[in-house]
């Protein structure tokens, strides 16, 4: 592990010995956790409880057999608005809620609204309770998740089991906890491993919990290795899909794909297995797999926001356009009015009608058009103050009326667009997602406005964005910014370079057209396609789809200072280029 980790870094195989020994100790240990039960009763009446029920019946039972555990102090709320008000001036070490609040917000969407504003504390328990009707709806797979799941109907004996071992298990994670809800990542994993000795009958609650520190610190050779500690045959759902992750982040994908495939097989309701099998897949470059996974994971959870969001942007990549904008429909509906809500799900959802618009009859395309319309009208409405927000609407707009075949009131959008484009400050860049600055950068190139467009991305690179985003960026600004995307621009480019000295012009241009669609406005990969084009036509007259390939390259390259390394090599083209194109 890295030097500022200095008290996790030990050698993996004295790492694991460590933890042979602790699973001796458990063994040895079970007189002192029968003690700790009877610590429970006086736990019971150190914690505040809220109970979150939309049946009055239910929730006055539950009450009183929360009083009868020990609760001195029991508030009630009928659903997630009210809860969400009590949980703001007052904090609960305990939450008991239903997933079904009727109308609202369900139980999931209170625990990530109460999690995302931190009105309840990591150190606090959130439990879910939910009818068998609607498990399927609790499958999300997101950053926050409830301390337990109990299946109604509820009777005293089963709840008093199961709270009791969730207290337990939360006493025991406390200092974790608690380093964790400071953000002090170093110092959850120290008290993990003081808990590891202290707590063995949680061991495997408690590694959990590391593993995900170890993940959060790009510690994955150590994740791998706590979780490898377990036999194959014994080693439990979460460290298989530990383990799978490990393997994704360490880039050792084909381990990863055989594992997630066995996971998924064997449990086929595992939503985190299949989400990370369609991540590896498509680091694999296996796009369409990819979509076939999510597919599956949305049937599961239909209700997340995130997953619909990502089903999206993957049916996007694969031209898939009816399923991203069924996808960006979801997305927009589930995180209405939730801490998930964000511009891009609006946007998202109007470029994906926009490009509808063209695939199907007039009568539909009329539909399609007014529903992006108002898809705007919505977003103009809940962040139109924003300026980038306030652009990227107006670029939508102009598209869409384009599709309409209305080029005036399209020209008036874009012109808008345009001025509001030239009047933004590097500060507000600065306070935009990268995302929804990216996508808007990408619209204003879609106009033609490759200058606009190109400074958008440049303001970008120049805030601190983390490197996570860097080499996006790169990819599509015209000469990358960074060393990394430098060599990636120099990779892609290598096969058209070998093919063209080769004397292959059309194998050349292939290559070069698939490169582009992963570096789209690179000045030298432009060049070299354009030159393909010209060396393959020397003794023909070039296509009108040849003609067009090269205009839009000319576009995408924009002009050229006379210090440009390119400068002279595109005078060049240009010349060789208005000649084909006079003649053909």
């Amino acid at each position: 592990m890295p030097s500022e980790y200095p008290r996790f870094r030990t050698q993996t195989h004295s790492f694991l010995l460590a933890l042979d020994e602790l699973h001796l100790v458990y063994q040895t240990d079970m007189h002192a956790g029968l003690m700790k039960q009877i610590d429970i009763i006086k736990t019971y009446t150190q914690k505040h409880c809220l109970i979150v029920e939309d049946e009055p019946d239910t929730r006055t039972q539950l009450k009183r057999i929360m009083n009868d555990f020990g609760c001195p102090e029991v508030d009630t709320a009928g659903g997630a608005e009210e809860a969400i008000e009590l949980c703001e001036r007052k904090q609960y070490d305990m939450v008991l809620s239903d997933y079904n609040l009727g109308k609202g917000k369900n139980g999931q969407q209170l625990l990530e609204e109460l999690r995302y504003h931190h009105h309840l504390p990591r150190t606090s328990l959130f439990i879910m309770t939910t009818a068998e009707s609607s498990s399927r709806y609790v499958l999300h797979a997101l950053e926050y998740q409830p301390d337990e799941y109990l299946s109604k109907p509820l009777n005293r004996e089963t709840l008093r089991k199961r709270l009791d071992q969730a207290l337990l298990k939360n006493e025991a994670l406390q200092p974790t906890l608690k380093a964790l809800e400071n953000n002090k990542l170093k110092s959850a994993m120290a008290a993990c491993m003081d808990a590891l000795t202290e707590h063995p009958r949680f061991s495997h609650d408690i590694k959990k919990v590391l593993g995900e520190l170890l993940h959060q610190c790009k510690l994955h050779d150590d994740a791998a290795a706590l979780y490898q500690n377990y036999p194959n045959n014994k080693r439990p759902l979460w460290a298989q899909i530990g383990l799978a992750r490990a393997w994704y982040e360490l880039k050792q994908l084909s381990k990863a794909e055989q594992l997630l495939k066995q996971v998924t097989k064997e449990n086929s309701l595992c939503l985190d297995a299949i989400e990370l099998l369609a991540k590896v897949y498509e680091a694999l470059n296996k796009p369409q797999k990819a979509q076939v996974m999510l597919e599956q994971a949305v049937k599961l959870s239909p209700m997340s926001a995130v997953l619909q969001r990502e089903m999206g942007r993957l049916s996007e990549l694969n031209g898939d356009t009816n399923a991203s904008v069924l996808a960006y429909r979801a997305a927009v509906k589930n995180a209405k009015n939730s801490c998930h809500e964000n511009p891009e799900d609006y946007t998202n959802l109007t470029r994906s009608l926009s490009k509808l618009m063209s695939c199907g009859s007039q009568a539909n395309s009329e539909k399609v058009g007014a529903e992006a319309l108002e898809t705007l009208k919505s977003l103009d409405k809940k962040y139109g103050r924003r300026p980038v927000v306030k652009l990227h609407s107006k670029l939508l707009e102009a598209e869409i009326h384009e599709n309409r075949g209305q080029n005036e009131t399209a020209q008036r959008a874009l012109q808008e667009a345009v001025n509001q484009q030239a009047a933004l400050k590097l500060t507000t860049i600065d306070g935009t997602s990268t995302q929804l600055c990216v996508d808007c950068a990408k619209s204003l190139m879609r106009h033609g406005q490759y200058d606009g467009g190109e400074k958008m991305l440049q303001q970008v690179a120049n805030t601190d964005r983390g490197p996570g985003f860097t080499i996006k960026i790169d990819k599509l600004l015209r000469e990358p910014l960074t060393t990394g995307g430098v060599k990636l621009a120099a990779k892609l480019n290598k096969k058209g370079i070998e093919l063209y000295q080769a004397d292959k012009a059309q194998e050349a241009v292939n290559a070069f057209e698939m490169v582009l669609h992963e570096l789209p406005n690179h000045i030298g990969l432009n060049l070299n396609l354009i030159q393909s084009i010209i060396s393959k036509n020397k003794e023909k007259p070039a296509n009108p789809k040849e003609i067009a390939q090269m205009r839009e390259g000319f576009k995408r390259i924009g002009n050229l200072n006379q210090d440009s390394s390119y400068h002279k090599r595109y005078t060049y083209l240009q010349k060789q280029y208005n000649k084909i194109s006079t003649s053909s």
